[in-house]
């Protein structure tokens, strides 16, 4: 099985400060060292020097037992200086012995780009008064990725850090050249006090396996504290006992390394130090050391490692948040990226790792690698720039998922004892996984209407399945697929025909595939990614049928008939849905127009949507104009079309749609409609002082205030949402009828907000409801409707009433007198639709009037970077309208959706 290994890292955040070391942190003090060309070295008593690289007898430096007292001072400003010569090794140059009080770790460093592994650099260190083997201190087969953040700070080049603990002095040796060695050379020498480590304080059981120390003792594993963070992804293998960073005395980082999408394999390495370490807190000395050595020395953010196991099986977090996060480390150059490098603590060249540092390695891969649906017996495509020391060039190759570090570096790394167990460390991991889907992935991401997508990959030992298809807008679960897969190498697993359950294809937009499985008792990790529908819909229009004139209204609670939510139904660019209005929800089969409100919910980008009696043609004039993501609410009233229907478009993108009648005009009614002189205001919270709580009510009473009669029934209003703090919504509803399910106008958090309804009353009141957040709500009456009434109406196909574009803007301030196309003489009032675009102040408002002075009040409130539609009722005088704009200027379009007449 394989997977496309991910792009490189995610950029890095801004660097932190360095801070000051604590008193438990790690200190490097770094020393200038000097090769000296071999002509320019001096010969040494052979006696003084060992030089046999494989001898196991320690010698003294002069033949006696000598102290820290014993050897010369360093100077600091001084340089150490390789330039004696051993008449029995006489290719190689020495240093005169370092003192190394308070010193556990060495290194040698030298510029970035050098090549010094040339030289063959070796230490040796002397404690209680006997010299220990000359140990190779090799060039350092870590190295970052490029283009990384760790690259980019990457200051030297430099040997692995050799662990000496508590030796009194260090002594360098190199192969001795005519040139001697590259300028700027450093003796690192790295020290931290001893500390005990803080008793655990994990909740979970402590570790239950145990297993010999790697020299061969009974050591018992050692109690660690549990990761206390919770991993990006479920994993269905719990976390073993790992050892904070705090709790091991890490320093801060230097910079903050880069994190990958994902983790495809585990590196296995050991640190190549030595395993002389005696107890837990010398292990944690040992990695506060290196870990200063990596930053100080080698320039790098942090630890190399991820992870780090010493040989009682204890875990170690090593760059910060590894146990939650795909962090990249710098442990194997050009394969960092999206791998776990888990290091153990000590030289395992010729040493078996113990029982349970390979059991804690094991835990430490399993439970990483199962949150992402590896197999550690498997394989993945591993894309790679290739890097230094790398035995790959750019290019994807088929990488095993736990790999040894010599697997894709030259190195001995992690030794012939450390690699002669990866294949038990495999298994081993792969049987605390237990179960689980294995490089999954998905045959598309994007598909037109009515495609397909399967989720493929393999399957360990077998699952039980479910594939939950959910619209990332709504959250909203609509499809779910279920069946069972045995253990399988790759294939198929689960496929989504694209459709919901009642058989027609889901709408535009983006869905979330989650694959969920059981295997016993066993709960896989699940897999989720997303998938694009993309297209448009639009249905064979409908015959138009005659638009009905001089309708009566009947009001009524309202009504909810379309909803695309459920169905995964939203409509796509340039596309039309037909809803049936007449003969459902207890709207009678001869309504011959509807008041209505349209909500388009999470749009995918700016739009607007359009209606119009099903049949006729599309009309240029929007009911509502909105934005991605934003909930945008527009009324109307609006003739039916053929079968029963209204047409409404979007535009742009995908949309949600909404429908609720409020109300519907036939031929049988005698209820007309009467338009108020003057607009009354019947709520205004800024002036009662208190705002609408949310999920609270609001009776205001309406029949017989202002000129609106005690009978009547329903009536036209204006409500406004007074400059929110937040998302939210206003519902205006019948006194006493249901809430929570239809909204008047949608907040636009710091901006008013208007929509023309149409409300019936109960009692003669109608309620305020607001959700989200509380708020200021002004409510204006512009018309009613009762048996006193005498207008009645008449639908038109939307007809263009007015357009500014063709000509200037209204300025700041400026009222304007425009003529309505397409009225009869005898209209008494006009249905249409008023359009803002072109604003170029932050907030305006428009007010529209016919005969006498401007109105307090505003029929449309808009700003700059937006279009704004909002239906309004006004009576005409001698066939002319006034608008009025406050703020900048706006372009004004108007388009007449019917009127009313005697």
């Amino acid at each position: 099985m394989t997977e496309s290994a991910l792009a490189a890292g995610l950029g890095a955040a801004a660097e932190p400060p360095a801070p000051e070391p604590s008193d438990s942190a790690a200190t490097v003090d770094e020393l200038p060292l000097v090769v000296a060309p071999r002509d320019e070295a001096t010969p040494v008593d052979p006696d003084a020097v060992t030089s046999d690289r494989d001898a196991r007898a320690s010698q003294p430096l002069d033949g006696t037992p000598a102290g820290p007292e014993d050897l010369p001072p360093v100077d600091d400003d001084a340089p150490v200086v390789a330039d004696l010569v051993d008449d029995a090794a006489p290719d190689r140059v020495v240093t005169p012995p370092v003192d190394t009080a308070d010193v556990q770790t060495v290194g040698v460093t030298w510029p970035a780009g050098v090549e010094a592994a040339d030289l063959a650099p070796r230490a040796r260190s002397l404690t209680d008064g006997q010299w220990s083997p000359w140990s190779d201190l090799e060039a350092s087969d870590l190295a970052p990725d490029a283009g990384g953040v760790d690259a980019a700070h990457q200051l030297r080049g430099g040997t692995d850090a050799l662990w000496i603990g508590d030796a009194d002095a260090v002594q360098l040796s190199f192969a001795g050249t005519a040139d001697g060695g590259p300028a700027d050379m450093v003796l690192a020498l790295v020290g931290s006090p001893e500390e005990e480590p803080d008793a655990p304080t994990a909740t979970s059981a402590p570790a239950t396996w145990r297993g010999d120390d790697a020299t061969g003792g009974g050591a018992t594993v050692v109690q660690t504290a549990d990761v206390r963070t919770s991993a990006v992804a479920p994993a269905s293998v719990a976390a073993p006992r790992v050892y904070s960073r705090a709790e091991w005395g890490a320093r801060a980082q230097a910079c903050a390394p880069d994190v990958a999408r994902t983790l495809l394999a585990a590196v296995v390495h050991h640190t190549a130090g030595s395993n002389a370490y005696a107890s837990v807190a010398q292990a944690m000395q040992q990695i506060r050391n290196d870990q200063a050595y990596h930053i100080t020395g080698r320039g790098w953010c942090d630890i190399g490692y991820n992870f780090l196991v010493d040989k009682w099986g204890n875990v170690y977090e090593g760059r910060a948040n590894s146990g939650t996060q795909p962090v990249i480390g710098v442990h194997a150059g050009g394969f960092n990226t999206s791998t776990v490098g888990v290091s153990m603590l000590g030289d395992y060249s010729s040493t078996t790792p113990s029982a349970a540092t390979q059991e804690s390695v094991a835990r430490v891969i399993a439970w990483r690698l199962a949150s992402y649906h590896r197999d550690p017996m498997s394989t993945v495509g591993y894309t790679t720039q290739g890097g230094e020391n790398s035995r790959f060039g750019p290019g994807t190759i088929a990488l095993p998922v736990v790999v040894g570090h010599r697997d894709t570096a030259y190195t001995a790394c992690p030794g012939n004892g450390g690699y002669a167990v990866l294949g038990a460390i495999k298994s081993r991991a792969r049987a605390l996984i237990g179960a689980g889907f294995v490089n999954p992935a998905t045959t598309t991401t994007s598909m037109g209407i009515g495609g397909s997508v399967s989720v493929t990959g393999g399957v360990i030992t077998g699952a039980s399945w479910s594939l939950a298809v959910t619209d990332t807008r709504t959250g909203i679960i609509v499809q779910r697929v279920n069946g069972s897969s045995g253990a399988s190498g790759g294939g198929t697993i689960a496929t989504w025909d694209g459709k919901v359950p009642a058989g027609t294809a889901a709408g535009p937009g983006t869905y979330r595939l989650t694959l969920t499985g059981t295997y016993g008792a066993t709960t896989l990790v699940p897999y989720e990614t997303t998938v694009t529908v993309t297209g448009s819909q639009n249905p064979p229009t409908v015959a138009p049928v005659p638009l009905t004139g001089d309708l009566g209204f009947v009001p009524m609670t309202p009504v909810r008939v379309l909803d695309t939510r459920p169905s995964a139904g939203a409509l796509g660019p340039a596309s039309r849905v037909d809803v049936q209005v007449a003969g459902v929800a207890g709207v009678p089969a001869d309504a011959k127009a509807v008041a209505m409100t349209v909500t388009a919910v999470n749009s995918s980008t700016i739009t607007h949507v359009r209606a119009w009696p099903a049949g006729q043609a599309r009309p240029d004039a929007s009911v509502l104009n909105t934005d991605p993501g934003r909930t945008t609410a527009g009324s109307l009233v609006v003739g039916v079309g053929g079968e029963g229907k209204v047409s409404l478009w979007n535009n742009l993108g995908s949309t949600h749609l909404v429908v609720d009648v409020t109300g519907y005009y036939t031929t049988a009614s005698s209820t007309g409609y009467a338009a108020l002189g003057t607009a009354t205001r019947v709520l205004d919270t800024r002036v009662s002082g208190e705002v609408v709580q949310p999920r609270v009510r609001r009776t205001v009473q309406v029949a017989g205030v202002g000129g609106v009669p005690a009978d009547a029934t329903a009536v036209a209003v204006n409500v406004v949402s007074v400059r929110p703090g937040g998302f939210g919504y206003v519902a205006v509803v019948p006194s006493g009828a249901a809430v929570g399910t239809t909204s008047t106008v949608n907040n636009q958090p710091g901006r008013d907000t208007a929509n023309r309804a149409v409300v019936t009353l109960t009692n003669g009141g109608l309620d305020v409801y607001v959700d989200g957040v509380a708020q200021h709500v002004v409510v204006d009456v512009v018309g009613w409707y009762g048996s006193g009434a005498t207008a009645e109406f008449t639908p038109v196909a939307p007809v263009r009433a007015f357009d500014t574009r063709s000509g200037t803007p209204l300025g700041a301030g400026e009222t304007r007198s425009l003529v309505v196309s397409g009225l009869p003489a005898d209209a008494r009032s006009v249905a249409m639709n008023l359009t803002s675009t072109g604003a170029t102040s932050a907030a305006t408002y428009l007010t529209v009037w016919g005969a006498g002075g401007r109105p307090g009040t505003s029929d449309l409130n808009a700003g700059a970077g937006r279009d704004q539609a909002n239906q309004v009722y006004v009576s005409p005088a001698g066939g002319r309208v006034n608008v009025y704009n406050d703020l900048g200027s706006s372009h004004v379009v108007a388009d007449v959706f019917g009127y009313f007449a005697d």
